[in-house]
């Protein structure tokens, strides 16, 4: 079965939604498009900090890791350099377009991460924005 076809039946889920919470149809919220499940797997990895996974040290990114480096005016860059490295390793399958990083002049602890990406099984552009903040969350 073609992933388009997946995409199409209602009674086919693709993947588990996360972060983890309970669904009306089971335990677990589902996702039921590859999209869906891409937006979800995206912000997963990007999201876990390598060696945060047992069993798999080397999942996940480092934007963590820089939003607490010293700040040489290279953020961005970094920041770039490890959205696609991890990726580029975890989930080949997506291509990215752009990565814009921004930061809120009222919250200087507040930076936001706008990923535009696409699937090779779908070439509509697609947007992801991730609020990196200084005390945890996402």
């Amino acid at each position: 079965m073609s992933t388009l076809a997946k995409d199409l039946d209602p009674d086919i889920f693709i993947g588990i939604s996360l972060p983890l919470g309970h669904g009306t149809q089971g335990f677990f919220n589902k996702t039921k498009t590859t999209l869906e499940q891409t937006r979800s797997n995206i912000k997963n990895l990007l999201l876990t900090v390598k060696g945060e996974r047992l069993g798999n040290p080397t999942f996940g990114s480092d934007l963590r890791r820089i939003l607490f480096e010293p700040d040489a005016g290279d953020l961005g860059d970094k920041i770039e350099e490890t959205i696609r490295a991890s990726m580029g390793e975890w989930l080949p399958y997506v291509r990215i377009k752009s990565i814009k990083t921004t930061s809120d002049g009222r919250n200087p602890n507040l930076l936001n991460v706008k990923l535009q990406f696409t699937l090779d099984v779908d070439q509509n552009v697609e947007t992801i924005d991730l609020d990196l903040t200084a005390g945890g969350g996402g």
